[in-house]
């Protein structure tokens, strides 16, 4: 009775055995998978390529005599060598796909195409970058005019820039250091003087002369009446030329006409070629007249002296009878026509009402004309010194300004000339 307690014993430690092995198995996993983690943790992980930090960033003055040794700095003008000081460009170089050559400059978070750099120096410290606007037929040029005009744009005298760089010109953008740039050259002031100067000799002269009167006044007589069309071109001529100066001025672009300023000085130009011609005809029409009406009457006060005298001699006076009432018909003619023609232009009353004022009294053609013309001058000096380009006007509106020229001198063929 007392046997089957042993065997139930036996039982149970066998079972014991069974469940315990697998635990024994799991914990034993770990111990053999040790060494590999611990040879992952001596393989040797390759160091980070760092960003490219700026130190600083400036203009040489080479002109200036050195400082301790070193160039001194200037502030930067467009044209400048840009010099673009780095803390890390040897240890950025270590990645062979990091190349300097490859850098775009970055001006106040404005890519600026066609710049990249020369160099780097013989510490790996520095490289330099030409400020230079590119030229019409380079690539990129168009982008990097876009950018210097809209940085250039912003102020109107010295300005800090935030300056940086970017690899490819594409972001990430590496910086910022800061830099002075000069808007206006050194010698802009004696641009100014010439614009000056230029425009008091013309008012001058519009004064003294008739260089904005369609004819000669008289000799010690009263200036005749201002053109309209010839005040207009000297409008757009001195926009245009004030427009182009200040351009080159802050941008140094010597290419900055555009088409739309060419078509304005054209229309301007028609104008007052037009007028011209349309006066130009009146006035030789009117002194032919005046000359065969002299003529006229010179002979006629000559025919009743020579009948008389061909009637006292008993001879026949029907030729010279004829020849007197032939006369005296053309002589009607001629005054019909000479009466049928527009006054000759008289005596200026003030500059606003000679340009307004036909025949008639102040006239809504000119008028016209002239309001078209202020409005679209004014709209072009604002463009110039937003954008610093010339602005292009559409079709639309050059071709208004051509219907209002046309206007213009289609009103004058009736109308004294003026």
């Amino acid at each position: 009775m007392l046997r089957p307690l042993p065997i139930l014993t036996v039982l149970t430690l066998n079972a014991w055995t069974l469940l315990a092995q697998p635990a024994a198995a799991v914990v034993a996993a770990p111990a053999t998978a040790a060494p590999a983690t611990a040879a992952a943790a001596g393989a040797v992980v390759p160091a980070r390529i760092p960003d490219l930090m700026l130190a600083e960033a400036r203009c040489r003055d080479f002109g200036a005599p050195p400082a301790n040794g070193a160039v001194q700095s200037k502030i930067c003008e467009p044209g400048d060598t840009l010099a673009v000081s780095f803390t890390n460009l040897r240890e950025w170089m270590a990645d062979p796909k990091n190349k300097p050559s490859e850098l775009v400059l970055v001006l106040d978070g404005r890519v600026m195409k066609g710049l990249t750099p020369r160099g780097p120096d013989t510490q790996y410290k520095e490289l330099a970058f030409d400020l230079k606007r590119l030229d019409g037929d380079q690539p990129d040029s168009k982008a990097n005019r876009d950018a210097w005009n809209a940085l250039l744009s912003r102020s109107k005298s010295n300005l800090t820039i935030s300056v940086g760089v970017a690899l490819g010109g594409n972001p990430p953008y590496f910086g910022p250091a800061t830099a002075r740039m000069q808007v206006f050259p050194s010698y802009s002031w004696l641009i100014v003087a010439f614009l000056f100067a230029l425009l008091v000799v013309f008012f001058l002269l519009a004064h003294k002369s008739d260089i904005l009167r369609d004819a000669s006044s008289p000799p010690g007589g009263p200036k005749l009446a201002f053109s309209l069309g010839r005040c207009q071109m000297a409008f757009w001529f001195f926009v245009i030329l004030a427009a182009y100066n200040y351009i080159w001025m802050v941008t140094g672009d010597r290419d900055s006409l555009t088409s739309g300023a060419l078509i304005l000085m054209g229309i301007s130009a028609g104008t007052a070629m037009g007028a011209l011609v349309v006066d130009s005809s009146k006035r030789d029409q009117r002194q032919s007249l005046a000359n065969e009406q002299t003529a006229l009457l010179a002979r006629l006060a000559t025919l009743p002296s020579a009948i008389a005298a061909v009637a006292a001699a008993a001879a026949d006076p029907t030729v010279l009878q004829t020849e007197q009432i032939q006369k005296q018909a053309r002589l009607a003619q001629v005054n019909t026509a000479l009466g049928n023609l527009p006054s000759p232009p008289g005596a200026s009353e003030g500059f606003l009402l000679d340009i307004l004022r036909d025949e008639t009294g102040v006239s809504f053609h000119r008028f016209q004309m002239a309001g078209w013309t202020i409005v679209l001058g004014f709209v072009f000096v604002v463009g110039v010194y937003q954008s610093l380009a010339m602005p292009d006007f559409s079709a639309t509106l050059l071709g208004l300004m051509g219907i209002s020229a046309g206007t213009y001198v289609g009103f004058k063929i009736p109308d004294p000339p003026k």
